[in-house]
């Protein structure tokens, strides 16, 4: 499997994951407040369905992205590819961040916000900053990637005597124990001591430590060391090994699922389905990746546009939709042509901190010199 190989059905899951959110936030912003709310204050109750369900979305970012992450990081290591890593991954997440932040912070102090408090969360999130608050609510999930990426790097400095391999099983198996811990005390019965026994491991330096999230890092990562027949680094074969790791750590992300969407049983496994109606697509899609492209290859630049633009909607629904749907309200607009323009707006917006990011990623790029292809490098030698 190639390094810089994609796949369609990636973007397609991309563009869905980023719906989910946005679907999920936007059913509990409130009409009357640049807020988020419950009961007769909401903006969209005909969105209720999504509230807490749609979260799930995030679930399947972190899966994508621990097979995109694998699949990147293979192949040698040392100093200089460990770089290159993180120049490629830092081009890649923090000029739409940056730029999302500025907005943020534009829309949150003109609503009125304490502007001196706004900016210290204006730093916090461009720095990604392991300790909040951000100025929009889902940079979190952002300070996690990056935490992940600190890890692979580390990997690939240790030229893979910390191979991929060892590290998914690392990260996978200590997600596993603080879940089955966590889902322990949920099934005990309720008390005092047990809520905040919960509380406490609900806290976000367990999320900082991949603790909660780590076995969806895990599975993307053995899934792609399953497709691609190895690690490249002397971990060859032991294919059921790594199947049982598969299910192993697919189970304990439904758990988590189960634990984390905080309402009744029907949205949960709801959401459990979605998660995994995805992680199949995702297997067939990438199984049959080659016939894909060559059926949608007329449309692969509008598929990867569509993929594309789902990192700058997760980044600007949030803080800037919520405001934006509370000054359209204000104005007096009815609720269909307020959902309806803050979608637009957030589409409009996404499509210009998009067109921006490129450019801004293409200048960096122009710093560094290209690699030589693989004959340039046999014919150098």
């Amino acid at each position: 499997m190639e390094r810089n190989a994609h796949y369609l059905v990636i973007d397609f899951l991309r563009i869905f994951a980023a719906i989910l959110v946005l679907l999920n936030h936007f059913a509990t912003f409130a009409w009357n407040s640049a807020s988020v709310t419950e009961g007769s204050d909401v903006a969209f109750g005909f969105l209720s369905a999504f509230a807490g369900l749609g979260a799930v979305g995030v679930e399947i970012f972190f899966v994508i992205s621990g097979f995109v992450i694998a699949m990147s990081a293979s192949g040698e290591g040392g100093v200089s590819q460990a770089l290159r890593f993180a120049r490629i991954r830092a081009t890649r997440i923090l000029p739409a961040l940056w730029l999302s932040a500025l907005v943020s912070l534009a829309a949150r102090t003109l609503y009125g916000e304490d502007f001196p408090r706004l900016l210290m969360d204006f730093c916090r999130s461009v720095i990604l900053s392991p300790k909040g608050p951000y100025i929009d609510g889902v940079v979190w999930s952002l300070v996690i990637e990056a935490v992940f990426y600190f890890l692979v790097v580390l990997s690939i400095l240790s030229r893979f005597r910390l191979s991929l391999y060892d590290l998914a099983k690392i990260i996978g198996f200590s997600s596993s124990v603080y879940l089955l811990v966590v889902s322990g005390l949920h099934m005990l019965p309720p008390s005092t001591r047990l809520e905040e026994a919960i509380s406490v491991l609900s806290r976000f330096p367990f999320k900082l430590l991949l603790l909660q999230h780590g076995v969806f890092f895990a599975a993307g990562m053995i899934f792609f060391l399953v497709r691609n027949g190895g690690d490249d680094h002397g971990i060859a074969g032991h294919h059921g090994w790594k199947a049982v790791l598969l299910l192993l750590f697919g189970a304990m992300g439904i758990a988590e699922i189960f634990i984390s969407v905080e309402r009744g049983y029907a949205y949960k496994l709801s959401a459990v389905i979605i998660w995994l109606v995805c992680m199949y697509v995702m297997i067939v899609g990438i199984r049959y990746g080659d016939f894909i492209k060559r059926k949608l290859f007329e449309r692969q630049g509008l598929i990867k546009y569509i993929g594309g633009i789902s990192y700058p909607i997760y980044l600007n629904h949030y803080s800037v939709g919520m405001v934006m749907v509370w000054w359209l309200f204000s104005l007096g607009l009815p609720m269909p042509i307020v959902f309806a323009l803050s979608l637009l707006f957030v589409l409009g917006l996404s499509m210009a901190v998009m067109w921006l990011e490129k450019r801004i990623q293409n200048a960096i790029k122009g710093w560094f010199p290209k690699p030589p292809a693989p004959n340039e490098l046999k014919m150098a030698v």
